[in-house]
C-alpha cells in the first residue's frame, strides 16, 4: 500500500466517523437516511470502470474498496453535494458529456472530463488527460463551462465534506482568533455568476437570489479568518463585488 492509499483509508475513515457522530446525535433522523459504504469486490468494480475509462490509480483504489451509496453532503462548502460510486458514474455524466433524450453526446463539454460528484448541478470532475485526481468544477447555468481548478487531489476533497455547518467556526472561538464579515456589493463583472455563488451561500433558488443582490451590500459571511478566506477566493475568482471587513470577537458573537 502506497502512501496516497493511506491517506485515503484515513479520510475514509473520518468520514465514517463522521456518519456515526451525527446518527449518535440524532438517530430518528438520520438512522431514516442511511449512509453506507460497501466493500466491493476488487476484479468486479475493476472490469465495470475499465469498460469506460482509463483511470487514475488513486481514484480507482477509492472505487474498489469505498463503493458510496445514498450520501449527500450539507457542509459550509456544499448545499446537497453527491460522491458518485462505480455504479453510479455513467448515470452521473447525464446532462454533462451526454444528452439521455437525445441519445446524444454533448460537444461542448471537455471530452476527457469525467464527473465525479455534483453539487446543486455544479460538477466536481476529474481530467483524464492528466493521470492525476485533481478535481476541477465549475458552475452551472452561465451558457459555457469555465472549469478551476478546485482541490489538488482527491484526499483534498474528500476532506472538504467533512466539516458541517459552523462547526469550524465554533471550535476556533478564541482570543487569538481574528474574525471578517464578508459583504457581496454588487453585481460585479459577471452577474450570473454572482447570482450562482449568492444561490449557493443562501441555498435559495434563482428568483431569491436575484431579490437579495438588489438589496446589496448583502452580509454574506462572518466568522473566522479561514472562513473568509475561502470564500474571497471564490469571490475573487468570479469577480464578484465585495467588502472584506475586520471585526472584533464581541462583534462577532452579538
Amino acid at each position: 500500500m502506497n502512501a496516497s492509499q493511506r491517506e485515503l483509508d484515513a479520510v475514509i475513515e473520518k468520514m465514517r466517523s463522521f456518519i456515526q457522530e451525527i446518527q449518535k446525535q440524532d438517530p430518528d433522523f438520520y438512522n431514516a437516511y442511511p449512509v453506507v459504504f460497501h466493500n466491493h469486490i476488487e476484479d468486479e468494480i475493476s472490469h465495470f470502470v475499465d469498460c469506460h475509462w482509463r483511470l487514475p490509480e488513486e481514484y480507482l483504489y477509492f472505487l474498489q474498496r469505498y463503493i458510496v451509496e445514498g450520501v449527500t453532503w450539507n457542509t459550509g462548502d456544499y448545499i446537497n453535494l453527491q460522491i458518485y460510486g462505480a455504479k453510479d458514474l455513467v448515470r452521473g455524466q447525464e446532462g454533462y458529456n451526454y444528452n439521455p433524450v437525445t441519445d446524444e453526446v454533448i460537444l461542448e463539454w471537455p471530452h476527457d472530463y469525467l464527473v465525479i460528484a455534483t453539487d446543486e448541478g455544479d460538477p466536481y470532475c476529474l481530467d483524464l488527460s492528466r493521470g492525476d485526481t485533481a478535481i476541477f468544477s465549475a458552475y452551472h447555468g452561465t451558457g459555457s463551462w469555465n472549469f478551476s481548478m478546485a482541490y489538488d487531489n482527491l484526499v483534498m476533497f474528500l476532506e472538504s465534506v467533512l466539516i458541517p455547518p459552523g462547526l469550524d467556526e465554533e471550535l476556533s472561538v478564541d482570543s487569538s482568533s481574528e474574525y471578517y464579515e464578508l459583504y457581496i456589493t454588487g453585481k460585479g463583472k459577471d452577474k450570473i455568476k454572482t447570482l450562482l455563488l449568492l444561490k449557493k451561500i443562501l441555498s435559495c433558488d434563482y428568483s431569491q437570489a436575484k431579490m437579495s443582490l438588489e438589496q446589496a451590500p448583502l452580509l454574506v459571511y462572518r466568522g473566522v479568518e479561514t472562513g473568509a478566506l475561502r470564500l474571497e477566493g471564490e469571490l475573487q475568482r468570479i469577480s464578484a463585488d465585495y467588502e472584506k471587513t475586520k471585526i472584533s470577537l464581541a462583534e462577532f458573537l452579538k
